[in-house]
């Protein structure tokens, strides 16, 4: 009996509660997609080459996202604790004024390389515009999901992740299996859902009056300079996070068929990641507010350390052991290859996840020069792996690449914030 009663009053706890509804919110997107992946996986609907060419299309936009966004989005997060309710509007308006220029841009650029890349990784042409416009508005979507953290709204979050999803996934199904339109199918639903989570972003910006400021030339400064590095962290995620998939289209010539199962297998261990991102939902608000006050209570970033590292090693094993039963319960035996080399991925993504707690202390501070420096080590540590080991085992070289790589920038990740950790790990007050 009182083990019931301590199991109800922590569900009424406000961390349990916002911690679960971030959590399913994420795992509500993943677990619908991995649902469908039974139908997007059967190659009478989707062949493995054509998920390939998904893979690209979605991995470019990982690519832009950080061009486009600038570092806004961190700004946004930090700022909304630094800036008072009169000058936050002001800052926020102008921070659309980037995006939406880089938008245009990207279009022209891809416009003007739109024979190479299609003679390349078998780009439609109607990708010029489609990769920078859902860009777009993934960053628009990205703003209403920080400042609903941030304004402490996890409802807010939830409504909006679940929209967009069910939005997604009904419609690319409905237009895959019943109007048989493919690959192109599956693209429609990623653009309307997104679309219209755009409008509700809008709406609520302009409920909230964050639309009301002034567009000021300071601001763009400010974060024109503070881009540069944010910009170079979010190239070195993307480097780590989606290039292998590049690499690995261009060592092999089966027509991106081999992308295809592979980024299937990234997809089930990048659950990994989604549990992660759930968690920092709360934990790097809470860090960001603890780094704020006058006087810094590394005792309590330590709790929030051990907390994130226990759910995250847990969820890793859970994840790690579930898999092999997915795969031969649900997805076609076209893509059982990947089987061999999955765990790879999900301890490489586990990695990961113990690294980027440490860049709250980077991204608060906004430390310019340790970012950029970290960032171009690991572009070069990510490029050189993923050139190394899939030129001499493709998609099995893949993985191990995606292991080396995390492991390696979590080292140098160490190195690099010694003075943060030192302080909540060994000598919190």
């Amino acid at each position: 009996m009182l083990n019931l009663t301590n199991f109800i009053n922590l569900r009424k706890n406000p961390v349990v509660r916002s911690v679960g509804i971030y959590t399913f919110s994420n795992f509500f997107a993943k677990g619908v997609s991995f649902l469908l992946l039974v139908v997007f996986t059967n190659p009478h609907y989707i062949l493995p080459s054509e998920n390939g060419l998904l893979s690209l299309f979605s991995n470019s936009m990982l690519f832009l996202m950080p061009f486009l966004s600038m570092g806004i989005i961190h700004s946004t997060s930090t700022d909304y604790f630094k800036l008072d309710k009169k000058e936050f509007p002001s800052f926020f308006t102008t921070g659309f004024v980037m995006p939406t220029t880089i938008m245009l841009v990207s279009i022209i650029t891809l416009f003007l390389f739109r024979k190479p890349l299609q003679e390349a990784y078998g780009f439609p042409y109607m990708f010029c515009w489609l990769i920078p416009v859902i860009t777009f508005l993934t960053f628009c979507n990205e703003q209403l999901l920080g400042l609903a953290r941030n304004n402490n709204e996890p409802m807010t979050y939830l409504k909006a992740n679940v929209f967009k999803t069910i939005t997604e996934f009904s419609l690319s199904f409905i237009l895959v299996v019943f109007f048989f339109w493919r690959w192109e199918g599956r693209i429609a639903g990623i653009l309307v859902s997104y679309a219209l989570v755009g409008a509700v972003a809008f709406y609520y910006f302009t409920k909230r009056g964050y639309l009301s400021g002034k567009i000021k030339k300071e601001y763009i400064i400010e974060e024109l300079i503070y881009a540069v590095p944010v910009i170079a962290m979010q190239a070195s995620i993307f480097a780590m996070n989606a290039s292998d998939k590049f690499f690995l289209s261009n060592f092999t010539t089966d027509k991106n068929e081999t992308v295809g199962i592979y980024s299937v297998g990234c997809i089930f261990a990048s659950t990994i990641l989604l549990f992660s991102s759930a968690l920092n939902q709360y934990v790097f608000p809470k860090i960001y507010l603890l780094l704020a006050s006058v006087e810094t209570d590394y005792r309590s970033i330590r709790k929030l350390f051990l907390f994130h590292i226990t759910a995250m090693a847990s969820g890793t094993l859970l994840i790690i052991l579930l898999i092999p039963l997915l795969y031969h319960t649900f997805i076609n035996a076209k893509y059982h290859p990947a089987l061999k080399y999955n765990y790879l991925l999900c301890v490489g993504y586990f990695l990961w996840t113990v690294n980027y707690f440490f860049y709250s202390y980077l991204l608060y501070y906004k430390k310019k020069k340790k970012l950029l420096l970290l960032s171009i080590c690991c572009i070069i540590i990510s490029l050189t792996c993923n050139y190394f080991f899939i030129k001499q085992w493709t998609d099995i070289g893949a993985a191990v690449s995606v292991f080396t790589c995390y492991l390696l920038v979590l080292i140098l990740t160490l190195l690099f914030t010694k003075e943060y950790w030192r302080n909540f790990l060994f000598k919190p007050k």
